[in-house]
This record gives structure tokens, C-alpha cells and sequence, in this order.
């Protein structure tokens, strides 16, 4: 029945109540416009940790230099630098890494048989 109804909007011409099939490019476009939230979430969160860690080196390697050298304006460069560089190599890690994780391997084959992982370490740490 629902044919008949599809055919009987087509011949119409009403082609905007008429469903109309997605295509594989725009089932792939509308799954990653539902991603975006969470890949921008995980891109800042990778960003701020990189750039604590990063900025905290470069605090340190800056101070070890303008100890050196005697010029203070190295330790701000340095932490900058260091900070905005690591952050954004961590928030393009991050947003890479952000799948759901539930394809892990759950068995193992051990002499034949098929086993549970977390048996197969517990067997192997005895």
C-alpha cells in the first residue's frame, strides 16, 4: 500500500511529501554532523591537557635556558610555544582516537580452543 501511495505522489509531482532514498554520501554526511558535537568536545579536551603538559615543559626547558642565558623572556616564549604546539598535536589525537571502543577483542584462541581474554590472563600470570 504505502507503493501506491509512493507512486501516486510521484505522478502528482509532489516530490516534497514523496520519501525520497539517501544516498551513501549523504547517510555519511549526516552521521558525521552527529559526530561533530562529540569530536569537537574531544578536540578541546585534548587540546587543554596537551597544552598544560606541553606548557609545563616548555616552563621548564625555558627556565633551564633563560638560566643560562640570563634573559627572562625566554620562559614565556618557551611555555607558549610548547603549550600551543603539544596541545594541538593532542587535540588532532584525541578527535583521531574518539571512536566508541566496542570492537576490543573479547576471546582468544589458546591450543585449539576458544577462550575469554580476561581468563587467558588470568591462566598466564599464575
Amino acid at each position: 500500500m504505502s507503493d501506491d501511495l509512493y507512486k501516486q505522489l510521484l505522478e502528482e509531482g509532489n516530490l516534497l511529501e514523496a520519501p525520497q532514498a539517501e544516498t551513501a554520501r549523504q547517510r555519511k554526511w549526516r552521521k558525521l554532523k552527529a559526530k561533530s558535537g562529540q569530536l569537537w568536545l574531544q578536540a578541546q579536551q585534548g587540546f587543554m591537557i596537551g597544552a598544560m603538559v606541553g606548557g609545563g615543559f616548555g616552563f621548564i626547558t625555558g627556565f633551564y635556558y633563560a638560566w643560562q642565558s640570563r634573559k627572562l623572556l625566554i620562559i614565556p616564549m618557551s611555555t607558549i610555544i610548547s603549550g600551543a604546539s603539544f596541545g594541538f598535536i593532542m587535540g588532532c589525537g584525541s578527535m583521531i582516537r574518539s571512536d566508541e571502543g566496542q570492537d576490543y577483542q573479547k576471546e582468544t584462541i589458546v591450543n585449539g580452543q576458544i577462550i575469554p581474554v580476561s581468563q587467558f590472563w588470568m591462566m598466564k600470570n599464575k
